[in-house]
């Protein structure tokens, strides 16, 4: 049975963009939900507002290379109409990636009276240049203006699908044979049919190499769409692990460990543990609750306080050293949250483990970010006979990870811990 949220066959979505083309724009923002086929279509569509840039690129260039292929087999003969074109064709297209790149990409509500005027110059432009060239050199001319219809197809099947793609691909022959009478030759010349013919495959392979496009980029979005999915729901449930540990682990371990005198003095005792559970339910809340920081006026080294200031109540002192610290708010606030974090996982695990009280915690920067060092002289361990635990693995060293940082544990028997963590600038 497929996951709930997983993404349609890919068969099946092929033959969606081979129908209907890129998804029409969806409303803002992004869909809030964990609906694979919602999402995906959702970024489909914003990246497909830029593939029009890529037919209007290719005309440009093609544009030129034809004209210069034109005046190498024919001369000036038929120049005036075939220069004009070019001109035109180059112009118009670079002028029309500027403004789909400026715009932010070609919107779904335009789509379709945009390429219904790309579609209309093009019509235009052979016809012009199909009755003013020489008769002559007239099938060359064509091939010249056929460019723009070239890349008019490539959008209309990225965009619209196939059918629409074949549908013009039908209508271009009657129309080839319309700009052969137009310029005054009859359809049975030898020029004329073996140049249409040309001009006729050239709209065959604009219309394979636009689904080939079209189907990579559905397909690579769609992948990619799952991938992020999947890595962020991942993510999440680490995030969940970490609140849970940092926050009721912690507290159900302290309620855990007994102390000299519980029983004489079991009612205070009692209304210190309902304290501590009380300020533990509601930092929980807050985490869960908090809307995503964007932003802190305080400096870090007031936040480092608090965290030694919330460990206080555990009995750890700590000596904030950060005088030669020059708190510049370069630093984003993810990654001064996630240090600060790292901080006070650091902490506990010296109120747990070290024997000690007391800590310094120092604040400098270093290769161009933040490192807060954190050392004791509690009795320390052998770094090499025990291995990382779920708070040092994952509160400390996976959440500096997230944001590029890192951290090292440096630690003998009998001569404390120290606990490095850095975070870029």
């Amino acid at each position: 049975m497929p996951e709930a949220g997983s993404a349609a066959p890919p068969r099946a979505f092929v033959r969606t963009l081979l129908r209907s083309g890129t998804p029409a724009e969806p409303t803002e923002p992004l869909p809030d939900s964990g609906d694979l086929t919602a999402v995906g279509d959702a970024t489909l569509a914003r990246a497909s507002r830029y593939w029009v840039a890529v037919p209007m690129a290719y005309r440009a260039a093609a544009f030129v290379k034809v004209f210069i292929g034109f005046t190498a087999a024919n001369g000036v003969l038929g120049l005036g109409p075939v220069l004009g074109a070019t001109v035109f064709g180059v112009a118009a297209n670079i002028a029309a990636i500027v403004w789909v790149l400026r715009s932010g990409g070609l919107r779904a509500r335009l789509t379709g009276r945009a390429l219904s005027l790309d579609l209309s110059l093009g019509v235009v432009l052979n016809l012009v240049v199909a009755v003013t060239a020489p008769a002559e050199i007239q099938p060359f001319a064509v091939d010249v203006s056929w460019t723009w219809l070239v890349g008019s197809v490539a959008m209309w099947a990225g965009t619209s699908g196939l059918p629409a793609a074949l549908w013009l691909f039908a209508a271009a022959v009657p129309f080839r044979a319309l700009l052969t009478v137009a310029g005054g030759l009859p359809l049975d010349h030898q020029l004329a049919l073996t140049r249409s013919i040309g001009c006729m495959v050239a709209l065959a392979v604009a219309i394979v190499l636009a689904v080939a496009i079209l189907i990579m980029l559905g397909v690579g979005t769609r992948f990619a769409v799952d991938i992020g999915l999947r890595r962020g729901r991942e993510a999440e449930r680490h995030r969940t692990r970490r609140i849970m540990h940092d926050s009721v682990l912690q507290t159900l371990e302290a309620l855990a460990i007994s102390a000299p005198g519980d029983d004489a003095q079991a009612v205070t005792r009692l209304s210190e543990l309902r304290s501590v559970a009380k300020a533990e339910a509601a930092e929980l809340r807050r985490r869960i609750t908090e809307p995503v920081p964007t932003g802190s006026a305080r400096g870090f080294a007031v936040e480092l306080a608090d965290v030694a200031t919330e460990l206080a109540r555990d009995g750890l002192r700590t000596q904030l050293v950060a005088a030669d610290f020059a708190d510049d708010h370069k630093v984003s606030q993810d990654r001064r949250t996630a240090l600060c974090e790292a901080v006070r996982e650091a902490l506990r695990n010296t109120v747990k483990h070290s024997g000690t009280k007391q800590v310094v915690l120092r604040v400098e920067q270093r290769d161009g970010g933040i490192a807060v060092v954190a050392r004791d002289q509690g009795q320390g361990f052998d770094v090499r006979d025990r291995p990382p635990g779920f708070g040092i693995s994952q509160s400390i060293m996976a959440r500096l990870a997230e944001v590029g940082g890192h951290g090292t544990v440096d630690s003998q028997p009998g001569r404390g811990t120290r606990v490095t963590m850095w975070v870029p600038g």
